[in-house]
């Protein structure tokens, strides 16, 4: 019976022991990892100082919904400009001043590696000073390999320093007047010719295509321009007829500077109507392009684009009279001018920064 006891013992030992022996060379159980989650930056692109932020959502349309929506809370005109997915952490760096020209955005796996990145960015856009103002949002770990969904930011360009003054570096692209309140929409010539009549604030696209919005924004009466409510973004306005001609000086003078200033691309078109300027070099970083004009009564041509549109014009805020007003453009010896013509005109606006 001892040796029963002793043999029954012995079996129970060599079991627990070989069973510790197994679980000491099992592998560890790997971490669950949830469904993917979603993040998004929204910004107005025209003035970065409104944004918006939102991650761990369920889904790309929600978290894009809901950055848009924190970013018109602040005021702003907002799109996306940023959509991840995955865990990571994307940061945003703007200046002070209210004033969002100089911004930038970044994604990566750590909040600190994203902030680096929207920090380079933005000193891109600042002419080196320092970003203060920084926000940052991060998606719950183990939601998946980080991924980058949308990033604009080869869309916005940097503005530009000429001698003392800072220029944006695209044509002016916004539907609201800086305290909201929407610009009327001309869709047509018919819609054209009423606002000339009934001086009405109003905007159009270069030959009514909304498809020419992206490559050269909107064109703009006299009336938009002028009005109370304010055309340009906080910290930006439209340039007087002596900034033009002071950035014209700066670039050389007017026997040099328009090549300096025409893009490289759309200026050599001849027509029996208009000059052909031909293409600039674009060394200014202006990049000024061939974004024509639109008329709306016997001054401003009757008919819009009817000169083709290479015929290119961008207002100041300087009014001559009752009728006319200055803007930019080129004479026939390709030499930038700054001439009066009707203030129902429908122009490309440039902005200087205050």
């Amino acid at each position: 019976m001892k040796n029963l006891f002793l043999t029954i013992l012995l079996a129970a030992t060599a079991a627990i022991c070989f069973g510790q022996t197994k679980g000491q060379v099992r592998k560890p159980t790997a971490p669950k990892v949830t469904a993917s989650k979603f993040g998004a930056l929204a910004i107005d692109r025209s003035n970065g100082f409104y944004y918006g932020w939102s991650s761990n959502y369920a889904s790309l349309a929600e978290a894009e919904q809901k950055a848009i929506e924190e970013c018109k809370k602040k005021g702003g005109n907002c799109t996306v400009v940023l959509s991840y997915s995955g865990t990571g952490c994307a940061a945003y760096r703007t200046i002070d001043g209210n004033v969002g020209t100089a911004f930038g955005w970044g994604l990566a796996k750590t909040k600190e590696a994203a902030d680096a990145i929207a920090t380079k960015e933005c000193l891109q856009r600042s002419n080196g000073v320092s970003p203060t103002n920084f926000v940052w949002s991060c998606n719950s770990a183990n939601t998946g390999a980080l991924k980058e969904i949308y990033n604009a930011t080869e869309e916005i360009d940097a503005p530009v320093k000429i001698g003392n003054q800072i220029w944006t570096t695209k044509n002016l692209n916004v539907s609201t007047f800086r305290n909201g309140e929407t610009i009327f929409y001309a869709a047509n010539q018919a819609d054209w010719e009423k606002v000339s009549r009934e001086k009405i604030p109003a905007y159009c696209y270069l030959n009514f295509d909304s498809k020419n919005e992206k490559k050269f924004g909107k064109l703009y009466n006299f009336y938009a321009v002028n009005d109370k409510r304010g055309l340009a973004p906080a910290g930006w306005h439209v340039p007087s007829r002596n900034e033009f001609l002071t950035m014209i000086a700066a670039l050389g003078g007017e026997k040099v500077a328009g090549v300096k200033m025409r893009g490289t691309k759309g200026w050599d078109v001849k027509d029996s109507y208009a000059f052909a300027h031909g293409n600039g070099n674009n060394s200014s970083g202006l990049n000024l392009l061939t974004n024509g004009s639109a008329g709306g009564d016997e001054y401003g041509g009757g008919q819009s684009f009817k000169y083709g549109v290479w015929l290119s014009y961008w207002w100041s805020s300087t009014s001559k009279d009752n009728t006319f007003a200055y803007y930019l453009d080129f004479n026939k010896y390709s030499e930038p001018r700054v001439t009066d013509y009707s203030k129902t005109t429908g122009c490309a606006v440039r902005l200087v920064m205050n």
